[in-house]
């Protein structure tokens, strides 16, 4: 496909990249967070559903104008990254899995506002979207500026929630309750602070390095979205949120710092012994606060269903469960149907794991090709981050998602920002190769 052609499949891309992180970011209906769940699922399908539906408009459009020969779509074809085979394998095992599967919700996932609504159904629209884009987008500065303007706007509706100012009416307020006293659970327009973190795991990342990466005195107006996304964190307190930023942060800056190879290796150095040493330490000291008192507990070998507000129950439970259905799992966003899913009037969707959840519902091939696409991508992001820009903030920030997602779920709240960060990681990558085989 020409260069030319590729234009309107671009700009609707963008349109649609952009679009997730502000329009999708900010929505909700009349019903305010009570509702959000369902407010997001409409939002996204529609935004999803009308960029799929663009471009196979496009393609059908050209195709019959003879604008798009099948020489020019078997070079695509030919072009396509391993990241893409590994996400499309992963959606055709989810689609097994589905059809295999002896729940009927296993499609749209359970209706229930507490649940989920991670069907095949949706997990088939993060992976095609991730293909389109992954295919199709270009970066520019004012999509970053767009991304910018959508999580200062949201973390300034958290500091009204936060200053007790209930805007837009998100929260149904009763005489002994104000917006503020949700914000322990709830905030903003994401709704649960898990989710929140989620988010902020993807925003902050890409903040801090763009002000390393980008040329221009403008890039320092990113630092204020970046105090922002900051702020919110440390106030909602979520460790999944503080491990990824933390940890991320400190494996992201060898490949994300503009130096010379041998920096690099110093830094990674320097970054491999402040673990070993932080870990030297939290195992032979007890600073009394509650995440690393339980680490340094695990670090003797002692580990307790409690630990993790109970994620080391549900993890124990569910690899106990995942040999009955080890191939091909109980089929998407079912596992809240399962006896072991069940404890002290808490039902569990999920296993607080994202790669537990996929192995329990999908089965292991659908989690082996999932992260074969991970592990891949992240081996090229190392490789090609000291010349390729897009490529090393992208991947910081999939990093950062990615390791708070050991202690998360995943959903449809924020998802979709994962899977467009991610398509654009797996797009700056194929570019680069694209441009050294011109040359």
């Amino acid at each position: 496909m020409s260069e030319k052609l590729k234009k309107p499949y671009q700009t609707v891309t963008a349109v649609y990249v952009v679009l997730i992180f502000t329009f999708y970011l900010l929505f909700f209906d009349k019903n305010g967070l009570s509702a959000i769940s369902k407010a997001k699922l409409v939002c996204y399908y529609t935004l999803t559903f009308s960029y799929i539906a663009s471009v196979l408009f496009l393609l059908i459009y050209h195709g019959l104008a003879g604008k798009l020969r099948w020489q020019d779509v078997r070079t695509d074809l030919k072009n396509t990254p391993v990241a893409a085979w590994l996400i499309l394998a992963y959606l055709l095992f989810t689609l097994v899995s589905a059809l295999l599967s002896d729940y009927s919700t296993v499609w749209l996932g359970r209706p229930e506002a507490v649940f989920r609504r991670e069907g095949a159904l949706t997990i088939s629209l993060y992976c095609i979207s991730f293909l389109l884009i992954s295919r199709f987008y270009r970066p520019t500065r004012w999509h970053l500026y767009m991304f910018a303007a959508g999580a200062s706007a949201f973390c300034v509706i958290c500091i009204f929630q936060l200053l007790n100012i209930n805007i837009f009416g998100l929260y149904p307020l009763g005489d002994a309750l104000s917006c503020a006293d949700f914000s322990d659970r709830f905030i903003g327009t994401i709704g649960n602070i898990d989710f929140t973190a989620s988010y902020l795991c993807i925003a902050i990342p890409i903040f801090w390095c763009c002000t390393l990466r980008l040329s221009g005195r403008q890039r320092f107006l990113l630092c204020i979205p970046l105090l922002l996304c900051l702020f919110i964190l440390w106030k909602i307190n979520v460790a999944a949120g503080f491990v990824g930023i933390l940890v991320g942060t400190l494996l992201s800056l060898p490949v994300v710092l503009p130096c010379k190879k041998k920096t690099r290796i110093m830094v990674m150095i320097a970054v491999a012994a402040m673990f070993a040493v932080g870990l030297f330490v939290i195992y032979y000291v007890d600073f009394g606060q509650k995440e690393l008192h339980q680490l340094r507990v695990i670090l003797h070998g002692k580990i307790k269903d409690s630990y993790g507000t109970g994620r080391v129950y549900i993890w124990r439970r569910t690899l106990q469960a995942v040999p009955a259905h080890f191939w091909f799992g109980t089929g998407p966003d079912t596992m809240s149907y399962a006896l072991f899913a069940r404890r002290n009037g808490l039902i569990f969707d999920a296993a607080h794991n994202e790669y537990l959840t996929v192995l329990y519902h999908q089965g292991i091939f659908a989690l082996l090709s999932y992260l074969g696409a991970l592990i891949y991508t992240s081996v090229q992001w190392v490789r090609q981050s000291g010349e390729n820009t897009v490529a090393a903030i992208s991947g910081a920030a999939v990093l950062c998602y990615c390791l708070q997602a050991f202690f998360s779920i995943s959903q449809l709240i924020t998802s979709p920002f994962f899977w467009c960060v991610f398509a654009i990681l797996v797009n700056a990558l194929c570019d680069k190769k694209r441009q050294n085989a011109r040359r």
